[in-house]
C-alpha cells in the first residue's frame, strides 16, 4: 500500500528528533525530494534513530510510517544488519561514504552508506540497491561453471581447449595428469611445445585450422604413436570439434585424447593366437590326416581301434593345452594320463620319475602320440602283456642342454625286432627330426624295449 508522503516523512516529528533548527532545516533541505526518487533511502541520526525515507525504502524494507523516530536496530528487518552501527559510525567520523553488500530477508542489497551534512556531519544517508536477480545470475554462472567443471574433470579422457593459434586456453584434470603438469605451467604454451614434438602435429594443425576457418567444420579422428615426454610411448586417438563461447568472439577447438595403447596390444595379441591357432590347427590336422593314412592292422575293426586310440591320445593333450589356455602341459601328467586305462598307476608296475616340466603345445602334442605309440605296443607285444612286466619312464635335462626321455621295458615277453616300420616310427620318427630338432633310438633287447627320445631343450 502506498503511504501518503506526509505519513513516510513526517517533518516536524523529525525535526525534534534531529534537535536544532539549524540541523532540522538542513535535513528538511536536503530530503524534501527524496520521494520521487525510485531507489530506496533511509535517512537516520548520528544515533541511529529513522529520521526519514522514501517510498521506495519502504515498498523494499517494509517500513512503517511509525518506524521514524525508531532505532534502526530496533526495526526488525535492520536489525539483522549487526554491523550497521559500526558503518555509520565510521562514516560519520570520516565523512567518507563507504559501500557494503548485505542480505535483507531474501533479497540482496548493496547499500551505500554516505555522511549526511551541511556544515557538519547530522547523520547518514542509506540507499539500497536492490541486486537479487544480479546476485542469483552470478551465483547461476557459477553453479553451472563448476558443475560443467565437475563434468569434464570426471572424463578419463584428457581434454584440451585450443586457441585458434592452437595454444592451450584450458584444459580438464585427465589432460594435466597426461602431461605431468599443473594448469599455470601449461596455459598459453602452444600445444606441440607441450608434447615434446611427439605429437605427429603438421596433420593435427591442418585438420584444426581447417576446422575451424570452415563454417560445417569437420574434422577426422585419427590415430597417432607418441612419445610423450613423462609417460611413454602411447597410441592415442585424436578428435576435436569447435567450441563456440557466448560472448567470445574468437573460434576455439576442444581436442580429446583417448589412449588406445592397450586396445591395439590387446588387438596384436588377438591377431597372433589367431594365427597361432591356424598354425596348430593345420598341424593338428596334418597328424589326424598321417594317423589315418599310416595306421595299419590286419583287420578293419583292428584298423578302426588304432585311429580311434591315436586320436583319443591327442584329444588328452589337447584338453590339458585348452586348460592351461594352450600355455603347454606337463610331462608328468601326459604319461599318468596315457598309462591309466591300463591301471598302471601302481609303482610296481609301472616307474615314473623326472623333473617337473611344461611342453609347448607342439612338443606336447608329439610326447602325446610317442606315449600312445609306446603304451600300445607294450600292452600288445611288450612288458605289459603280461602280468610280471613292467614299465620304466624317465626323463632328465642334461648340462648339454638336451632333454632326454627314456621308455624302459623290463619283465615281458622275449623281443624280437619288427621286420617293418610302424606309425611310431615312420611317421613320428619323422616329426621328431623335422619339427623338434630331435632324434630317437629304440633298442629291441630280449628283456624289453628301450627307447630314447633326445630334443634339443630350447624345443621345449
Amino acid at each position: 500500500m502506498k503511504l501518503p508522503a506526509a505519513e513516510i516523512c513526517d517533518w516536524d516529528k523529525s525535526r525534534d528528533m534531529l534537535g536544532s533548527d539549524a540541523t532540522r532545516n538542513a535535513l528538511s533541505a536536503g530530503i524534501i525530494q527524496i520521494d520521487a526518487i525510485s531507489v530506496p533511502i533511509l535517512v537516520l541520526g548520528r544515533d541511529l534513530i529513522v529520521a526519514c525515507f522514501n517510498q521506495a525504502a519502504a515498498d523494499a524494507l517494509s517500513l512503517v510510517a511509525t518506524d521514524i523516530g525508531r532505532s534502526a536496530q530496533a526495526i526488525s528487518i535492520l536489525g539483522g544488519l549487526h554491523d550497521l552501527p559500526t558503518w555509520c559510525t565510521d562514516v560519520i567520523g570520516t565523512n567518507v561514504p563507504t559501500q557494503h553488500d548485505v542480505r535483507i530477508a531474501d533479497k540482496s542489497f548493496i547499500v551505500r552508506i554516505a555522511p549526511h551534512a551541511n556544515g557538519q556531519v547530522i547523520g547518514t544517508v542509506l540507499t539500497f540497491t536492490n541486486v537479487t536477480a544480479f546476485r542469483a545470475s552470478i551465483d547461476q554462472a557459477i553453479y553451472e561453471r563448476e558443475y560443467a567443471k565437475t563434468i569434464l574433470n570426471t572424463v578419463p579422457d584428457p581434454l584440451v581447449v585450443l586457441s585458434a593459434d592452437l595454444t592451450v586456453l584450458t584444459a580438464n584434470r585427465a589432460f594435466y595428469s597426461l602431461l605431468r603438469a599443473s594448469r599455470e605451467a601449461i596455459q598459453g604454451v602452444l600445444l606441440n611445445v607441450l608434447s615434446n614434438g611427439s605429437l605427429n602435429f603438421g596433420r593435427l594443425a591442418t585438420q584444426l585450422k581447417e576446422m575451424l576457418a570452415e563454417d560445417e567444420p569437420a574434422f577426422e579422428a585419427f590415430e597417432i604413436d607418441c612419445d610423450w615426454p613423462e609417460i611413454g610411448k602411447r597410441t592415442m586417438s585424436l578428435n576435436a570439434c569447435p567450441l563456440v563461447l557466448a560472448g567470445h568472439s574468437g573460434r576455439m577447438a576442444l581436442l580429446s585424447f583417448h589412449d588406445v595403447t592397450e586396445l591395439k596390444r590387446a588387438e596384436a595379441a588377438q591377431r597372433l593366437l589367431a594365427q597361432e591357432v591356424d598354425h596348430r590347427a593345420k598341424n593338428l590336422l596334418a597328424l589326424v590326416q598321417a594317423t589315418v593314412n599310416f595306421s595299419a592292422a590286419d583287420t578293419p575293426a583292428g584298423i578302426k581301434a588304432a585311429i580311434e586310440g591315436r586320436i583319443q591320445a591327442l584329444a588328452k593333450v589337447h584338453t590339458l593345452l585348452a586348460k592351461s589356455r594352450w600355455a603347454g602341459a606337463d610331462l608328468r601328467t601326459l604319461v599318468m594320463e596315457e598309462l591309466k586305462p591300463y591301471g598302471l598307476r601302481d609303482r610296481s608296475r609301472a616307474n615314473v620319475d623326472g623333473p617337473d616340466l611344461i611342453l609347448k603345445p607342439q612338443t606336447a602334442q608329439f610326447m602325446a602320440m610317442m606315449l600312445h605309440e609306446l603304451t600300445t605296443n607294450a600292452v600288445k607285444y611288450g612288458a605289459l602283456s603280461v602280468a610280471t612286466g613292467c614299465v620304466r619312464v624317465e626323463w632328465s635335462l642334461g648340462p648339454n642342454a638336451k632333454f632326454v626321455l627314456r621308455w624302459i621295458e623290463t619283465g615281458g615277453p622275449i623281443v624280437t625286432p619288427p621286420t617293418r616300420q610302424g606309425f611310431g616310427t615312420r611317421v613320428l620318427g619323422r616329426a621328431l627330426n623335422t619339427q623338434l630338432h630331435g632324434k630317437s633310438r629304440f633298442d629291441w633287447r630280449e628283456q624289453g624295449l628301450a627307447c630314447e627320445i633326445e630334443v634339443e631343450a630350447g624345443d621345449l
